[in-house]
């Protein structure tokens, strides 16, 4: 059934299930569930990926292989940001780039409620990892959990502010491509102010907020 906009409406988290692991949006750039991330990086690389966008909070292997090595060796990477060595006990890892098996895979993990705020920081850095892998003619893929909320509005994001489209368009593109996928209400919301030029201001605790719920987040 589809929205008064003529977008469809999401799906819910049982019928997500069903789509297939991962769609293709435009030419390199795709969106998908943990499980195509998984087969990315430590598996066949059917559709050969070269980088990923991890916004679940999803312990990926590569993650929890990484977090493990951080441990082993009780520290972090010289070459690391003082913003970059976030690896904590429960996986998260925000902001930190891991290459394994030729994929570079970036962790920045969203709130799947539309809790975390869209700002010109969140979205240079989202938009700009794409954008760098697209430029190298590579497959890109954005994944969450299911591939159907913040995975979406990521690449919407992306469509909007990097190849022109509006917002409606991007999401009539996007749920024409992986059925259902759509963004929540409050995403939808930012994406629209976006739209606008009205983008998000950065709140420390709303950061802090969102960051420990998109480890706990079901989709």
């Amino acid at each position: 059934m589809d929205s008064a906009d003529g977008v469809p409406d999401p799906l819910d988290p049982e019928a997500a299930k069903e789509l297939p692991e991962a769609n293709e949006i435009i030419e390199g750039l795709w969106v998908g569930s943990a499980d195509a991330g998984t087969e990315a990086t430590v598996g066949p690389n059917s559709r050969q990926i070269a980088y990923v966008l991890n916004v679940g909070g999803c312990v990926t292997p590569v993650i929890f292989a990484a977090l493990a090595r951080a441990i082993a060796e009780e520290g972090y990477p010289e070459d690391a940001d003082e913003d970059d060595q976030e690896l904590s006990s429960g996986g998260r890892s925000r902001g930190h780039t891991y290459t394994h098996n030729g994929v570079e895979t970036l962790a920045l993990p969203m709130d799947d409620y539309g809790r975390t705020p869209l700002t010109e920081d969140l979205l240079s850095r989202l938009l700009g990892f794409i954008e760098h892998g697209l430029q190298a003619r590579k497959n890109v893929l954005v994944h969450c959990r299911l591939g159907v909320n913040r995975s979406v509005t990521v690449a919407c994001a992306f469509l909007v502010r990097r190849r022109g489209f509006s917002v409606e368009e991007a999401l009539q593109l996007l749920g024409a491509k992986r059925p259902g996928a759509r963004p929540n209400e409050a995403y939808c919301a930012q994406l629209y102010a976006m739209e606008r030029g009205e983008v998000a201001e950065p709140s420390a605790e709303s950061e802090e907020d969102w960051d420990v719920a998109a480890m706990q987040s079901p989709a």
